[in-house]
This record gives C-alpha cells, sequence and structure tokens, in this order.
C-alpha cells in the first residue's frame, strides 16, 4: 500500500458550479460540468480538490483524473525515444473508452485479451496504432472477427496454434506466448511461471517440440512473454531476455517481434536500465521490433472512488462507518488482502474507523483508517491510487449499483461521463428480455 500515511485537507471549500444529479432515462449519459477553473492538477493537489470538493458529487462515483495520464505516459517516454520499442497499454487493467482515445496519441496501440476488448480498442485506435491478442481461453467462434480486428495474435498453446494458424495467417502476424519458466512473484497467484501454470507454451516443452519437428512452428513470427506484476524493479525483464537467449538464440534469429508483456510499474522504476539493455540486446543482435504493454502502470495513480458515509455505529469498541461504495467496487481488496490508499488519512489522527463497504457479505471491509475531524453521516471519503483494476472488475453483488464516472479535466472541470441505471442493472439479469435459442 503506497503513501497511506499522506493527509489532506477535509470536507470544506465552495463550489462555482454543480452537478445535475436529476437522473437521466434509460440508457442515456447527461453531461455535467463543474468548472473549478484549477491551473494544473498535480497528485497531491488533485487529491485535496477531490477530498474538498466531493460532497458536490453523487456518489459512489469514480473519477479519473486525465492529468494523471499524461503524467503515466511520461514514464514510458524515455523508452520510446531511447529505442525502437513499441508501447502499447493493456485494457484489462481500465477500458473506459474516452480514456483509451486520450492515451492512444502517444501510445503505439493496445493490447487485448478477448473480443470484446478487441472491439472496444479498435473503436478508440479507428485505422491508427497496433494492436496484439493474447489469451488461454480463446473461442472457436471469435477467431475469425478476433483476427480482422487484431494485427497480433499469439496463441497460447502449440495446440491452438496448429489449430487456428492457417486461419488466420493472412490477416495478422502469428505468435506464441511462451512460458519462461521464471518465476519472480512470491504470490503464486498473480505468478505467470507458476508450477501448472496454464499461461503460455513452457519453455522445456517447446524446446522439445522445436527438437522433434521445427515445421511444427512454422508461419510463428513473434513470441510473447510475461513473468511479473507489480514489479518496480525493471532487472527481472533482463534477466528473463537472457535467459531466453541461452535457450531459444536460434529461433529467436528466426523471429520477426517480441512482445515483453506487462507486470511492471514504469511510473514507479527508479531504473530504466535494465529494459533498455535488454531491448538493446535484442534490437541489436537479433533485429526484432520489440513490444511491451504495461496496465496498471498508466492508470493507477489516475483513478479514485468517492463515497459517502451512511452510518456510524460502535461494534465491540470500535467505531464502524458504512460507506456507500463496497469492496466489490475495488475488488482486489479482496483479492489481494490490502488496505488502500484514502486521503485525509493520518496515522496519529485522533478519530479511527473501520471502513466498511454497504453489501450483506461480511468481509465487505476495507480496513481501519484515523481522521483528524470525526467523520459524520454524509462525510466524504476518498481512495486514491484506485485507477487499475477496480470499475474493469467492478461487479452489483446485493444489487449496489456501480459507481458514476466523472472525468476530471487539467482545469478542474469534473465531468459526468457515465451513469449506470437499474435498467442496465436488469437488463443483465434478464428482466424483459426473450431469448430465442
Amino acid at each position: 500500500m503506497t503513501e497511506r500515511g499522506c493527509s489532506y485537507s477535509a470536507w470544506a471549500g465552495c463550489l462555482a458550479g454543480d452537478v445535475d444529479s436529476r437522473r437521466p432515462s434509460a440508457g442515456v449519459v447527461k453531461s455535467a460540468t463543474l468548472d473549478m477553473s484549477l491551473p494544473k492538477l498535480d497528485k497531491k493537489l488533485s487529491t485535496t480538490y477531490l477530498t474538498d470538493t466531493s460532497r458536490h458529487l453523487e456518489t459512489p462515483a469514480f473519477v479519473y483524473e486525465e492529468a494523471a495520464f499524461d503524467r503515466s505516459l511520461d514514464s514510458v517516454a524515455p523508452i520510446r525515444q531511447a529505442t525502437n520499442c513499441r508501447v502499447l497499454f493493456a485494457l484489462k487493467a481500465f477500458s473506459f473508452i474516452d480514456v483509451l482515445k486520450l492515451m492512444e496519441p502517444r501510445l503505439d496501440g493496445f493490447a487485448v485479451s478477448s473480443l470484446f476488448e478487441a472491439r472496444l480498442a479498435r473503436d478508440a485506435l479507428a485505422n491508427a496504432g497496433t494492436m496484439h491478442l493474447t489469451t488461454p481461453g480463446l473461442r472457436p467462434d471469435d477467431i475469425g472477427e478476433i483476427a480482422s480486428l487484431c494485427d497480433y495474435i499469439s496463441f497460447n498453446s502449440l495446440g491452438q496454434l496448429g489449430s487456428y494458424r492457417d486461419a488466420v495467417a493472412r490477416y495478422t502476424s502469428v505468435g506464441l506466448r511462451v512460458n519462461p519458466q521464471l518465476s519472480f512473484v512470491d504470490d503464486d497467484r498473480y505468478d505467470p511461471c507458476r508450477p501448472h501454470s496454464k499461461l503460455g507454451v513452457p519453455l522445456d516443452d517447446l524446446e522439445e517440440a522445436v527438437a522433434r519437428d521445427r515445421r511444427s512452428l512454422d508461419g510463428v513470427e513473434g513470441i510473447h512473454i510475461h513473468t511479473n506484476c507489480d514489479s518496480t524493479s525493471l532487472s527481472p525483464v533482463l534477466e528473463t531476455v537472457q535467459h531466453l537467449e541461452s535457450r531459444l538464440g536460434g529461433l529467436l534469429a528466426e523471429m520477426k517481434w517480441i512482445n515483453l508483456g506487462g507486470g511492471y510499474l514504469f511510473d514507479e522504476a527508479e531504473d530504466l536500465s535494465p529494459l533498455l539493455e535488454a531491448i538493446a540486446l535484442i534490437e541489436t543482435k537479433y533485429g526484432l521490433q520489440v513490444y511491451v504493454e504495461p496496465g496498471a502502470a498508466l492508470v493507477r495513480r489516475a483513478g479514485y472512488i468517492v463515497s459517502s458515509v451512511l452510518d456510524i455505529f460502535t461494534s465491540d469498541g470500535r467505531r464502524v462507518a458504512v460507506l456507500d461504495t463496497t469492496v466489490n467496487h475495488m475488488p482486489e481488496v479482496l483479492e489481494y488482502g490490502y488496505e488502500p490508499d484514502v486521503a485525509s488519512h493520518v496515522e496519529d489522527g485522533d478519530y479511527e474507523y473501520v471502513l466498511t463497504g454497504s453489501t450483506c457479505l461480511a468481509g465487505d471491509v476495507f480496513g481501519a483508517y484515523r481522521f483528524s475531524e470525526p467523520l459524520d453521516i454524509g462525510s466524504r471519503v476518498v481512495f486514491y491510487n484506485a485507477g487499475a483494476y477496480t470499475m474493469s472488475k467492478a461487479h452489483t453483488f446485493n444489487g449496489v449499483n456501480l459507481p458514476l464516472v466523472y472525468a476530471l479535466d487539467s482545469a478542474g472541470k469534473l465531468t459526468l461521463r457515465k451513469r449506470f441505471t437499474y435498467e442496465d442493472y436488469a437488463e443483465r439479469w434478464g428482466a424483459g428480455i426473450s431469448v430465442t435459442v
């Protein structure tokens, strides 16, 4: 958990305008803007700003800060400037199309893992950029459309390569996902190279297949690897590339491209040199086009969840504050078991609360936080560093609606981009829909 000890101002301040909170008709997004004429937002200022003004928002709300995306993209700009490496954004971390369009001019394309992601990414890219796809769950009925949308497809297994290679080769560049069998992640839940991993062809098996029949890889033009998760050190990239070269040097010489995957927090990395060395090795020795596909690194710091306190009571001697959001809007709270960052939390605050979500799930708990001022019914609580794997994983357990989505621009304007309705919820569960099978 990062920066949890930072303190920010409490809920005060005035607005020049207000958000029109009237409920729009089903399927219609009502645009509403708050103009605060804030000249330039940085990380701390934007969090303070949201805390000060959030009482005027409908909650729960997901707010994404446009300037933060630019700051995150700054972290990968040196890679593109110093090398010929191309940078893709992995949609699995965050998929809101307005943001994809905002990021697209400073990227080389997108990385996707399903037909729906491919469709959305192509809508954002139009005819610009490039798109890579890899997935362990490739569906036969999807392969034709996927090939028409994607420029590169990395098959996850030798079996899928054999089944679909000929069908897609005329439309897209064919690759193979390889499991280098190098583990850098302690938690098996997030280790792509865990024992018995489903992600890619184990390096040992690939070597055996090539030795047995080199023609089994005919038509394969690239290799896709992914060995890490949320790493601020880039040394594992170089170690992985050196490992591949020692085992597959001859095969690399026959390829056209390599995708080094994601799992690295470029915005937090202090030293890019291991990555640059790995790219230089691949480019100069083998002449391959190199790709990387960060996800969380480009969006985590750009997102906030704003919530309201619904109730406060004492349970077994501790004060509990029930919020109108839920860990189901931030599923990795349960998946990782971490406590998210909360604005206005201070380590030595006089007022401690266990912050909980509003569902019936007993484990719908964010954690214990301290504040310099007491919370009241209606107080706003702002979670920050909430841009990655929140909205892309959020769900409506207990019928608790998804957060409204607001954009915060560099001038301080908050604009409502998406409101989820009862009709969205009811349609998901079949209300008013007749399906003929």
